[in-house]
């Protein structure tokens, strides 16, 4: 049975859910001389540029897109806004990654992180059910957060410790059903302690590398990674990734 969105010549015999949450707090609009947002919609731009000659990834691939500042938000595609998740028609915001186009981002408000990893996994869970219950192979869904900062409550304060934990909770029992793996992957300035409680294994902080050698990343190790790995091999497969992207990076700006 085919899933809507994909054509007969194009159609693989499994799918790969994402979701991709983005940081859109105020921080991302620094520094003001090269604001970081700035950087990540142009990282976002060349990335599915890049995405639509890959048959691998336009065949197998299908994207949802969360935004979390004060508010969190996901891409609708047939709109092409992003709308509040509680909003959202659930039926329609996995696409092909090839039919997405990329919202342009603002930066503002707080970070409401355990919010927006809570709705990616319900998200998720349900496409995975969904795909199942339509006899589609799908593989674990990827959850790939990016962030610059630490998850806030709704007055802007560092969250809770418990509060992540209850998240955090939420997350390994749903890589324990097979239905999700979660990489929170922070950036200049990042809170890792907090991102470390959120996801143990998946938690990481890149320095070297920009929005778009991040992105490329993240969905290098979707596409490459074993159907049937168990979520630790995952786990560990993503980390050598990134690693490999930092050294490739280091040797780089060394023959420059």
């Amino acid at each position: 049975m085919s899933t809507p969105g994909f054509g007969p010549a194009e159609s693989y015999d499994e799918r790969q859910p994402v979701v991709l949450l983005l940081d859109t707090s105020a921080s991302m609009a620094r520094p003001a001389e090269s604001p970081r947002i700035d950087e990540l919609n142009a990282a976002l731009v060349h990335l599915f540029d890049g995405v639509r000659v890959k048959l691998r990834l336009r065949a197998r691939v299908e994207l949802c897109l969360i935004t979390f500042d004060s508010r969190v938000r996901v891409l609708d595609p047939a709109r092409g806004d992003l709308v509040p998740v509680e909003e959202a028609p659930a039926d329609r915001l996995f696409v092909p990654v090839d039919e997405l186009s990329p919202p342009h981002l603002e930066a503002s408000g707080l970070t409401r992180l355990t919010e927006a990893v809570e709705a990616a996994l319900a998200l998720a869970r349900d496409r995975y059910r969904t795909l199942q219950a339509q006899r589609v192979q799908v593989r674990r869904p990827f959850l790939w957060v990016l962030t610059d900062g630490a998850p806030s409550d709704a007055h802007g304060r560092r969250a809770d410790p418990a509060t992540v934990a209850a998240t955090a909770r939420k997350v390994r029992d749903g890589e324990g059903r097979g239905e999700c793996v979660l990489q929170a992957i922070g950036v200049r300035g990042a809170d890792l302690e907090l991102l470390g409680a959120l996801a143990p294994k998946g938690a990481r902080r890149l320095e070297g590398l920009d929005f778009g050698q991040i992105l490329e990343s993240m969905f290098r190790s979707s596409d490459v990674i074993g159907a049937f790995a168990a979520v630790d091999d995952i786990h560990e497969q993503v980390s050598a990734e990134m690693k490999r992207q930092e050294r490739m990076r280091l040797l780089e700006e060394k023959h420059l």
